[in-house]
C-alpha cells in the first residue's frame, strides 16, 4: 500500500469521526416565527435545542441587539423543570443568561428552552442574535456531569419597515402544577432560623410570582425561595400561592408545625367547658356545683 493510499484512509477516517461527533452533538439554535420581521407589532423567537446524547443541565448566555427590544420571556413549555437561574435580561450588557436543570435528562430535537417576545427598534436593517460561545454550555446526564460537545447558531432577522408581524396568542387557563413548599433550616441560611422552599411549573404562560402568606390567606407576600418565615414558632398554617402570567393560581398549604398549647385556643376551652357543665347536669350535680 502506497503513502498516498494510506494518507487518503486516515483522512476519510478522520472525516467519518467528525460526522459522528457532529451528528451527536447538541446544537442551540433558534427558531423565528417569520423570516424577515416587520417594524409593525411583536414578534416571537423560539430558543430550542437538539440532543444527540441524554443532557440534564444548561447554561446560556445570548446576545440581543440594539434593534430589538425584549417584552417578554416565557418558559411555560420548555424542558428546564428547574431553574438554577431564572432568564433575566440585563439592559446594560444586552445579555439574557439562564441556567437550569433536567431532572431524568433528555435526548431529542426540537425542544424549546424559552420563547422570547420582541419589538423593534422602529427602523430597517437586520438584527443578529447570538450565543456567547464561552458561556454557554451543556452537561451530559451522566454521575459525572461531564459537558457535550456543543453546536451554537445564530440567527439574522432582516427588519423591513412597514410590514406587520404574526402575532402569536397562547391560551394559558390552567393553573401552575401542583407542588409542596418545604420548611428548613441551615447554620448557613439566615443564621440557622426557619425558612420555605418551593417550586412549580407552569406549561402555558409561565411562573409570574409567588406569594406567602402566613396564618391569614388574606395577608400574603410576594416571595422568592428560600423565604425567611416571619411566624418562628410554626403555629399558623402557612399558604404558599403560585401565580401564572395570566393570572392562574395554585395554592399549595403547610399545616401548622406546633399545635398552640390548649389553653390559648379558645374554641377548645369553649368546647371543654360545655362538657364539663353537660357531665354535672348529668350526674344532677349542677345545682351543687353553682352553691
Amino acid at each position: 500500500m502506497t503513502k498516498i493510499s494510506k494518507f487518503k484512509i486516515i483522512l476519510a477516517a478522520c472525516f467519518l469521526l467528525m460526522a459522528a461527533s457532529s451528528a451527536e452533538a447538541a446544537r442551540l439554535y433558534f427558531e423565528p416565527q417569520e423570516q424577515v420581521i416587520g417594524t409593525e407589532k411583536d414578534f416571537s423567537v423560539v430558543v430550542s435545542i437538539d440532543a444527540g446524547k441524554s443532557i440534564n443541565a444548561i447554561q446560556a448566555v445570548l446576545y440581543i441587539p440594539q434593534e430589538l427590544v425584549p417584552i417578554d420571556i416565557s418558559e411555560g413549555n420548555s424542558i428546564i423543570n428547574f431553574w438554577v437561574e431564572k432568564p433575566n435580561f440585563d439592559e446594560a450588557t444586552r445579555l439574557l443568561t439562564f441556567s437550569g436543570i433536567i431532572p431524568g435528562g433528555f435526548q431529542g430535537e426540537k425542544a424549546p428552552l424559552l420563547i422570547v417576545k420582541f419589538k423593534t427598534a422602529k427602523q430597517e436593517g437586520k438584527a443578529i442574535l447570538v450565543f456567547n460561545k464561552q458561556k454557554t454550555k451543556v452537561y451530559l446526564h451522566t454521575p459525572e456531569g461531564v459537558e457535550d460537545f456543543l453546536e451554537l447558531e445564530s440567527l439574522t432577522l432582516p427588519i423591513a419597515r412597514g410590514k406587520e408581524n404574526i402575532g402569536v396568542e397562547i391560551i394559558d387557563s390552567d393553573p401552575p402544577e401542583d407542588f409542596r413548599p418545604e420548611i428548613s433550616r441551615d447554620q448557613n441560611i439566615f443564621e440557622n432560623r426557619w425558612f420555605l422552599v418551593f417550586a412549580t411549573q407552569d406549561k402555558g404562560l409561565g411562573i409570574a410570582r409567588y406569594e406567602v402568606c402566613e396564618g391569614n390567606k388574606r395577608k400574603c407576600a410576594l416571595a422568592e425561595s428560600p423565604y425567611l418565615l416571619e411566624n418562628q414558632k410554626l403555629n399558623k398554617n402557612i399558604f404558599v400561592k403560585a401565580v401564572d402570567k395570566n393570572g392562574n393560581e395554585r395554592i399549595a398549604i403547610i399545616p401548622a408545625q406546633k399545635a398552640r398549647a390548649w389553653y390559648k385556643n379558645y374554641a377548645i376551652l369553649a368546647i371543654l367547658m360545655l362538657a364539663v357543665i353537660a357531665y354535672l347536669i348529668g350526674k344532677n350535680l349542677w345545682p351543687k356545683f353553682i352553691k
